[in-house]
């Protein structure tokens, strides 16, 4: 866990990167990465183990990415690191799909997610698995009807906060943070039956 001074410099360089500072860009990158790494372990938790991508080589390239960007407009330290959740998600994405293309016809197994890791108090539905591509394709088409719940899927099952942690970064009750929970598996489940 990142301590105030961390925190302190972090706020500072996001100013400084805001500022057009490419200098402060990498050193924010740098400070950060630690904590980086912990958000891709996160995310690979849910992912085969023969996955061809690892943590480190997520946020090495989100790292060249983020560098490489000219749109670095991060409002504050949550901000940033719910853009790289979903930097690093879209990465994934991009990743799996490039997967399924070069093994088109084939039944290659595709990086998944498990429902049932999503809200350990709801073993009474059934588990299932859905693969990113679909999961991708899903949490757009959810985005389009309410953002927030795709910011709770986000910080909750890829980064890996808790419902207060998440509540207290979107600011909202952590009831709400319950609520869009079910919501987004009774979502999820739905969109699979299809």
């Amino acid at each position: 866990m990142p301590n105030e001074h961390d925190e302190h410099d972090v706020t500072v360089l996001l100013a400084r990167v805001r500022e057009g500072d490419c200098e402060a860009k990498a050193r924010l990158l740098s400070l950060t990465y630690d904590q980086l790494r912990h958000v891709a372990a996160q995310m690979f938790r849910h992912q085969p183990g023969d996955h061809t991508l690892q943590p480190t080589a997520l946020v090495n390239e989100l790292c060249i990415r983020m560098l490489q960007s000219d749109r670095a407009s991060w409002e504050d330290r949550k901000h940033f690191f719910r853009s790289a959740a979903q930097a690093m998600r879209n990465l994934l994405t991009d990743h799996a799909r490039a997967q399924r293309s070069e093994r088109r016809g084939g039944g290659g197994r595709f990086a998944t997610i498990s429902l049932g890791e999503m809200d350990p108090a709801a073993h009474q539905t059934p588990d299932a698995e859905l693969d990113l591509t679909a999961l991708d394709e899903t949490l757009t088409k959810l985005s389009a009807l309410d953002s927030r719940v795709v910011d709770v899927f986000e910080l909750r099952f890829l980064v890996g906060l808790s419902v207060q942690e998440t509540a207290r970064v979107l600011e909202v009750s952590p009831r709400t943070v319950e609520l869009d929970t079910g919501f987004l598996r009774a979502w999820l489940h739905k969109e699979i039956a299809r």
